[in-house]
């Protein structure tokens, strides 16, 4: 029973299929399901009891979950430490970010994945126990409504058919294995007098039966959603909305921020969007979104939440990695919205903001420093808001000496398992050699500004079927900013460096003095990577000349070829403002919405750093090959433990279920030895035989065998059976003498496939036994 539980855990993963990326994030929940029940099956196979069966469970999920997901924390490889212990917090929290800001499908991060991977071990743990501990196998179908609930609350898309029908399939293959169970404890059935036209006929109006109670049930479920418009709208979505885990908090949806991009890119005109003025010289580009998910084909925002500990207060939450020394230098920026432009629910900001001066009830998102609002600012109003910034000017010697991050940001590696597998091995080869993660970034940025790609804002269309990703970086080698930024940081990721993607605009253009103008053509997207002690740091893959690349882009001086570790060092031609001002180029519209930095279907990438959300350990399918192996192997041997196991603890029980009880026992033990069993035999000519097979010294054997023939005989016919009692001990004397009649390799068989659990096997002459004449 225990792993008829197991197959049907298994059958409600597909359950989860629509609401995460990816096939293989399935593996670690399976693998868990796995182990507990072969502990529950081996445990309850030596031992007659089942109080320590969760806790040995427990136990081994314990052992197996450190090197899993806390490898580098175990002590002696297996046994957690309280290092593991923050591992796994750390963990939890990642997996419940992507939870709360995700919308379904999700990406597969390790800490969802543990999520999802500890949410089954707990209802496999149960299902062991109302199954098999319990015996009451129906009400592990309260387990699986509830796993049936969660896509039907996250997920306006609903349950597909099919993963239902698993789910339900597996639930039945539990009942009918725990029927199969309880008949053969009753033992052989008594044929009806009508014999087998009449069994024919009864299997026949059995299936008519079952048929008709599934068609009364699903016709009115499908029909009446039909009749009742209130029941045809996806009921159980809208009663969540867009509500996520966290709390009192609801989320904020936008304008996608690469629609506004090319929208911002198409104008015909430098329609002015924004004014500042700022004490600093060489102003810092000014960031409205942060794209951190990579569907295969487009850039996705986490969506941000409002309530109480996400309000703008002064200052502002530290930016994430980034050491804050106590001579940080503190830029001022006042920036004024220009009149009639559209209103702004995400604020233009440089990054890192310190603090904000902003009428009206703002929020910050504290992984990213987004600014942002629920209400709708007027347009045209051009109040004035101002910004505390530090400069973002880390040093090379500081980049390139960081170490890993201090904290998980699996969520910034993983990619979609569907990217080309020539970007992956491009990747591999750029970054081939490299010593660092910051030699690996300047690297890949020289890669797209060495002049073999060509600046275009209105690039050929991607032809049908093809990659997007992959027809920028091989074929036509042709985009703008969006393309650029979200190629590199695509290729970042494949080389283990944590990225995502900025959305807002340039510095713009000087217009006298301290005060700076940005136009609708000053619209930008940049790739931002992961250095522990910087933080989030600026890169520009994206060309900076004035007549063919972005005018007003500018190379941050850190990655700048010939930089050393002076943080003052000078900045890159491209980002004299007097020379990029004089960008005349009309841009036409793009052409191609779709082509964008991403791959769509296509072969398994070749991830250059092993870092991706929906790639395996390598360690996983061998572990998965060997427990499905040691499942087949040892199913029919637990199976017929556990019967074995059942009967004996009646037999202890006394009275009549002890005698039938006892002789079925020896009737299946000698079907799994071979030997020869005739259902039309009476108990007594039974244990005749058999005794008189037993070699001379088996005297004891003989006795106890007729003992077990008798009391079956009186349980069947005395007048009153409830005298019967069977001896445990007799059981045990004849089962050992039995086995050794036959030789070793019989006996191998018997406990390995076991034939007594072959369906109504016949040994001997006749079908059934006859009815006892009375």
């Amino acid at each position: 029973m225990s792993l008829a539980v197991l197959v049907t855990m298994l059958a409600s993963l597909p359950l989860f299929g629509g609401l995460i990326h990816g096939g293989t994030w399935w593996i670690q929940a399976a693998v868990f399901m796995a182990v507990v029940a072969l502990v529950s099956a081996v445990y309850r196979w030596y031992v007659n009891d089942s109080v320590a069966v969760p806790f040995l469970q427990l136990f081994a999920v314990v052992l197996l979950y450190t090197p899993m997901y806390a490898p580098g924390t175990a002590a002696l490889g297996v046994l957690p430490t309280l290092e593991t212990l923050r591992r796994t917090v750390d963990l939890i929290e990642q997996g419940l970010g992507t939870i709360a800001s995700g919308s379904p499908p999700v990406s597969p991060t390790e800490g969802l994945t543990l999520i999802v991977a500890l949410l089954f071990v707990v209802f496999a743990m149960t299902a062991d126990f109302l199954a098999v501990t319990a015996r009451c196998p129906g009400m592990v179908g309260g387990l699986l409504l509830t796993l049936l609930s969660v896509p039907l609350f996250v997920d306006e898309a609903g349950l597909p058919w099919v993963p239902t029908a698993i789910c339900a399939v597996g639930f039945l293959a539990l009942l009918a294995l725990d029927t199969w169970v309880r008949n053969r404890e009753w033992g052989a059935l008594i044929p009806s007098a009508g014999g087998p036209v009449s069994r024919v006929s009864g299997v026949v109006g059995g299936t008519g039966v079952v048929a008709a109670v599934v068609v009364l049930a699903l016709v009115p479920a499908l029909l009446l959603p039909l009749t009742m418009s209130s029941l045809r709208t996806d009921a159980f979505h809208a009663l969540v909305g867009d509500r996520r885990l966290g709390g009192a908090s609801d989320t904020v949806t936008t304008t996608h921020p690469l629609v506004s991009l090319r929208r911002d890119l198409a104008a015909t005109s430098d329609r002015t969007v924004l004014t500042y003025r700022t004490d600093d010289e060489d102003p810092e580009y000014l960031r409205t979104f942060v794209l951190d998910g990579f569907d295969g084909e487009n850039w996705t925002m986490t969506p941000v939440r409002t309530g109480r500990d996400n309000a703008l207060d002064d200052p502002l939450p530290r930016p994430p990695g980034r050491e804050w020394g106590p001579n940080e230098e503190v830029v001022t920026t006042r920036i004024t919205p220009a009149s009639g432009t559209p209103s702004m629910d995400f604020l233009p900001l440089p990054y890192p903001s310190v603090s904000v001066e902003v009428d009206g009830d703002w929020y910050v998102d504290p992984a990213t420093l987004m600014v942002f609002t629920t209400d709708t600012p007027v347009e045209g109003e051009e109040e004035e808001f101002v910004v505390l910034s530090a400069r973002n000017r880390p040093g090379a010697e500081a980049l390139s000496s960081a170490g890993p991050p201090g904290t998980s940001l699996d969520d910034h590696l993983s990619l979609p398992g569907g990217l080309d597998g020539r970007v992956g091995e491009l990747t591999a080869s750029l970054v081939e050699g490299a010593g660092s993660d910051y030699e690996k970034a300047l690297t890949l940025q020289d890669f797209f500004t060495d002049g073999s790609f060509t600046y275009d804002l209105a690039p050929p269309p991607v032809p049908t079927g093809s990659d997007p990703l992959a027809h920028f970086l091989f074929d036509d080698r042709t985009g703008y900013c969006e393309q650029y930024a979200g190629a590199m940081a695509v290729m970042a990721r494949q080389a283990g460096i944590p990225s995502r993607v900025a959305v807002g605009y340039t510095a713009g253009s000087p217009d006298g003095g301290d005060r700076w103008t940005v136009s609708a053509r000053d619209a930008h997207a940049w790739p931002e990577l992961y250095f522990e002690g910087s933080g989030w740091v600026r890169f520009e893959p994206t060309p900076a000349a004035p007549e063919d690349g972005q005018g007003t882009a500018s190379r941050p001086d850190y990655s700048s070829e010939g930089d050393s570790a002076d943080e003052e060092a000078s900045p890159s031609p491209s980002s004299d403002p007097e020379e990029s001002a004089s960008l005349e180029a009309t841009p036409s519209s793009p052409e191609t919405d779709g082509a964008t930095a991403g791959g769509s279907d296509g072969t398994e990438r070749d991830d250059a750093s092993g870092t991706s959300g929906s790639t395996p350990p390598a360690w996983l399918p061998a572990v998965g090959v060997a427990l499905a192996a040691l499942v087949l192997l040892y199913a029919p041997l637990l199976s017929r433990a556990l019967i074995r196991r059942s009967r004996r603890a009646s037999v202890g029980s006394g009275g009549v279920s002890s005698a039938h009880s006892a002789w079925r026992e020896v009737r299946d033990t000698c079907l799994d030895l071979g030997i020869a069993w005739n259902l039309e035999e009476s108990p007594r000519a039974t244990a005749r035989r058999l005794g008189a097979s037993l070699p001379e010294p088996s005297e004891p054997a003989r006795a106890a065998l007729w003992r077990l023939a008798l009391a079956e005989e009186t349980a069947r016919y005395a007048p009153e059976p409830h005298t019967v009692q069977s001896s445990g001990v007799d059981l045990d004397t004849v089962v050992t003498a039995l086995t050794a009649t036959v030789p070793p390799g019989r006996r191998w068989r018997a406990l390995l496939i076991p034939l007594s659990l072959l369906p109504r096997r016949r040994s001997g002459p006749g079908d059934e036994p006859a009815p006892a004449p009375l």
